[in-house]
């Protein structure tokens, strides 16, 4: 009987390469798609928020900027001097400001996003029956999460006003291509 031969230290180098390669290969490539499915979640998320990162949502007030989580410094403590240094101090003014209260007469659209028929249309004269005047009533192309009242900047009062009447908890700065003078009510769920 014969036996097989012995592979010299030449083929073993090679055999033993072609059994280490995907060891090495593997790994990189799922390195390579999980940072790649990472940034795709990640815009992904982002562009589906894009008009919320803004401002947080309230009802019963303006809307406030939202907080950064970078750390910020810590003031830092001037230096005391050998000699005190006496700076005239400014007088608080004692006028006081008057911010007018909201009114409900900038002009409101709304717009039907789940094509309900007629519930723009219903929801318009809800609102022009509480003395909202009424701009557009339309369809809305898009996919806002829930009932929202948009506003362009100045306005917060008056959507939080809105909001109230119309019993809608999601207020929000209007994005580029919404009224930069009235009020926008995107309908997202059945009334």
């Amino acid at each position: 009987m014969t036996e097989p031969p012995i592979p010299s230290d030449d083929e073993r180098r090679d055999e033993e390469r072609g059994r280490t390669w995907p060891l090495i290969v593997l790994p990189i490539v799922w390195l390579v798609l999980g940072v790649a499915g990472g940034i795709g979640i990640v815009s992904l998320v982002r562009a589906d928020d894009a008009p919320e990162h803004s401002a947080r949502t309230t009802t019963d007030g303006p809307t406030e900027p939202a907080t950064s989580k970078a750390k910020s410094k810590k003031p830092k403590k001037p230096k005391e001097s050998a000699e005190p240094t006496t700076a005239p101090t400014a007088e608080p003014t004692t006028e006081p400001t008057t911010v007018a209260p909201p009114s409900r007469t900038v002009p409101v659209s709304v717009y039907n996003q789940i094509g309900i028929g007629g519930l723009a249309r219903r929801v318009a004269g809800q609102a022009q029956a509480l003395g909202w005047p009424i701009g557009a009533v339309a369809d809305w192309r898009g996919a806002v999460p829930q009932d929202t009242v948009y506003h362009p900047a100045g306005l917060e009062a008056e959507a939080a006003l809105l909001a109230a009447d119309l019993g809608i908890s999601r207020v929000m700065p209007a994005t580029a291509t919404m009224s930069g003078t009235s009020l926008t009510v995107v309908l997202a769920s059945p009334r």
